[in-house]
């Protein structure tokens, strides 16, 4: 699932639209709906055209299977949809077929479960420059074929909070070791030789003394780089030439050091960046990938590198040479910010009068980048809707805390309980039919919704 563009701009984001869905969920499908705006024909040909030449150029190069497949284009204002795969209900316009899709259902820049068939969804309009279009259309084409290459991690797509990545990466530590793999990478991305072969070698002793420091962040960073990061790799390989590939994988790591959350966000830099570094020395490492490789691993493995967990000062000496001094100055002043941040959100979720919503059997879609991690308590999101049993919430430019293990969404109290649709600072909850708003004894003012 590519980043979202609706609410990332600085720096521009190199992908087009883009949501996380945690649940997928097939639908019944819808036939196309008098009055529902459609999509251009036109505009959508060229899209269609434009996947077609990437994935036929590919021809199974990279995977040894083709992206090419069902491909979906649609609105989240209108639900319409135009497809090149025919669904029941659809009208045949050209070579593609139009629909609307039901309420409810996903629309994101992710791989959707719908009429039986496993689609590439793009979010219509698409956005961004050609190059990131055109990482966007094959970044989601790889999702599609993920699970036929075994690139699926055991109950990650349906595990909401293990795809959220590790809150240790947005700790201070975290931030710190983090933003200096992603200095050390980017001298390696622009060096050659030797130098080329230090600077990775630093990358991945940074990398090893983050990981014995946060040993908590391994296993979500490991299931993110092969849910995520080798579809960002892939996205870049086959959608730009590759004379424009390094300033892409460039601006990738810029995106992801400016992110507010490097939970969700960091394989935009680590995936992309040690794939441009293994196609310069073994092009075809994608063949040897697993479950369990580490993209990392390889890259050293390459270029014979053999990494070591350095002591505490050897690593700081390496992260002196990637701008460490400047790293802890500003990440030491983002944490001073977080904590008076931090006591805004504990007089809004946790002292304060709140609306829970338990999550259980729900749909989920965020923009990744906005998210932040709110000490033990989970992480605020301010741009997202969840869908369950009790109705739906859309949160713009809002906040709404949702928990660490994903077993509730927090709101703040709205001034009125009364009728369907509640509203507060940047949400709107819609409740579903005999839903019920019963009140938290042990909470004054505090109230939590049942289906």
């Amino acid at each position: 699932m590519t980043r979202a563009n609706s609410v990332s701009k600085k720096p521009a984001p190199p992908l087009g639209a883009a949501a996380l869905t945690a649940l997928l969920t097939v639908l019944p499908v819808a036939s196309a709906t008098a009055g529902v705006p459609s999509i251009p024909v036109k505009a959508a040909n060229a899209v269609f055209a434009r996947a077609h030449a990437l994935c036929s150029a590919d021809d199974g190069r990279l995977w040894g299977v083709t992206l090419c497949g069902p491909l979906m284009l649609a609105d989240p204002l209108t639900h319409a949809a135009i497809a090149n795969v025919s669904v029941p209900g659809a009208k045949p316009v050209g070579e593609y077929y139009r629909f609307t899709l039901p309420v409810g259902a996903q629309i994101a820049n992710a791989p959707f479960q719908y009429d039986g068939i496993r689609w590439a969804q793009v979010t219509w309009p698409l956005t961004g420059s050609a190059d990131e279009q055109a990482v966007t259309l094959m970044h989601e084409s790889f999702h599609r074929i993920q699970p036929q290459l075994g690139f699926i991690v055991k109950g990650a797509r349906n595990n909401a909070a293990s795809i959220s990545g590790s809150p240790a990466l947005d700790t201070e530590m975290g931030r710190i070791w983090l933003r200096g793999e992603m200095h050390a990478l980017r001298v390696a991305l622009t060096s050659r030789g030797a130098a080329r072969k230090k600077a990775l070698a630093d990358a991945l002793a940074i990398r090893a003394y983050r990981d014995a420091i946060l040993p908590s962040t391994v296993a979500p960073e490991h299931m993110l780089d092969i849910m995520e990061g080798l579809a960002e790799s892939t996205g870049i390989d086959i959608g730009v030439p590759s004379a424009r590939r390094l300033a892409y994988t460039l601006h990738d790591i810029a995106f992801a050091e400016s992110a507010s959350s490097y939970a969700r966000n960091f394989f935009y830099a680590i995936g992309p960046a040690y794939a441009e570094l293994l196609d310069a020395i073994e092009p075809n490492w994608r063949h040897t990938v697993t479950t369990t490789t580490s993209i990392a691993a390889l890259a050293a493995r390459a270029d014979g590198i053999a990494v070591a967990t350095p002591s505490a000062a050897r690593a700081r000496a390496i992260l002196a040479r990637y701008g460490g001094a400047e790293i802890e100055r500003t990440e030491a002043a983002r944490a001073e910010r977080q904590a008076l941040r931090d006591v805004k959100y504990r007089a809004e979720f946790v002292t304060g009068p709140t609306l829970r919503l338990p999550l259980k059997h729900f749909k989920i879609d965020f923009n990744p980048s906005t998210v932040e991690p709110f000490g033990g308590y989970g992480s605020v999101y301010h741009h997202v809707r969840v869908i369950a049993p009790w109705g739906t919430i859309v949160v713009s430019n809002g906040d709404a805390m949702i928990a660490g293990d994903f077993s509730a969404l927090t709101v703040a109290s709205p001034s009125s309980l009364s009728g369907s649709t509640l509203r507060g600072t940047g949400w709107v909850l819609t409740l579903a039919p005999r839903t019920k708003i019963v009140a938290n004894p042990r909470k004054p003012g505090s109230y939590t919704v049942a289906p």
